[in-house]
């Protein structure tokens, strides 16, 4: 779940928009990941001052940084200025939230193009609280990054995949978790293998048509 999706200038630092999708579980959470959040988006600014200044390609600058209970991913949208920031599960996928937050930097910038520039001006953020709207349909209200792989073949059949040496013994137990409840940090944890271990053990099974995703 994408909790929160930040708009932030890439110019000045300010947050041009700041978007709730769903409140964060707990508000230890939201305490322990916001200044951190914001500590981050900073270094970013003064990382792309620096490189603008020094003439250097700034057209891929992207950010990910996971912990144990969130994921941050901060985006710098080159022909807006602009950061796009959002703030999820940690089992949330993170190439769904980049490919989410790139289709918000190109929307954000084809509507308000005129509109951003007049900011940096006059620093009037009200007429971008419209754009609320717009991120809840490319985030599907914050769901778009959620991960639950289903089995779709029966438990016999899967044996028999094994057993024709198909899939491996990891590959077999964690298609059996794949039961539309367990995301892959979720499994990846009862088994103790990495988060992008099961991503290539679920790519596979995903390929076999096993499971779908």
């Amino acid at each position: 779940m994408i909790y929160k999706i930040f708009l932030i200038d890439g110019d000045s630092g300010i947050a041009i928009l700041d978007t709730t999708l769903k409140k964060f579980p707990k508000d230890e959470i939201e305490k322990e990941v916001l200044p951190n959040f914001f500590n981050e988006v900073n270094k970013i600014i003064d990382n792309i001052h620096g490189a603008m200044e020094k003439g250097r390609n700034l057209d891929e600058v992207i950010r990910i940084i996971e912990a144990e209970s969130s994921t941050m991913v901060i985006l710098y949208h080159f022909p807006s200025r602009i950061l796009i920031c959002s703030i999820s599960d940690a089992d949330d996928n993170i190439e769904s939230i980049k490919k989410a937050m790139q289709k918000v930097g190109n929307k954000f910038w084809k509507k308000h193009k005129s509109e951003i520039e007049n900011f940096r001006n006059d620093n009037d953020k009200t007429k971008f609280k419209t754009f609320d709207a717009d991120i809840e349909i490319i985030t599907m209200g914050g769901k778009i990054a959620e991960e639950y792989p289903q089995l779709i073949i029966i438990k016999n059949v899967l044996e028999n995949i094994r057993s024709m040496g198909i899939i491996n013994d990891l590959e077999y137990l964690v298609a059996l978790k794949c039961d539309g409840h367990n995301s892959p940090l979720e499994i990846s944890r009862k088994f103790d293998k990495t988060k992008m271990e099961i991503y290539e053990v679920l790519k596979k099974l995903e390929e076999l048509e096993i499971i779908k995703r």
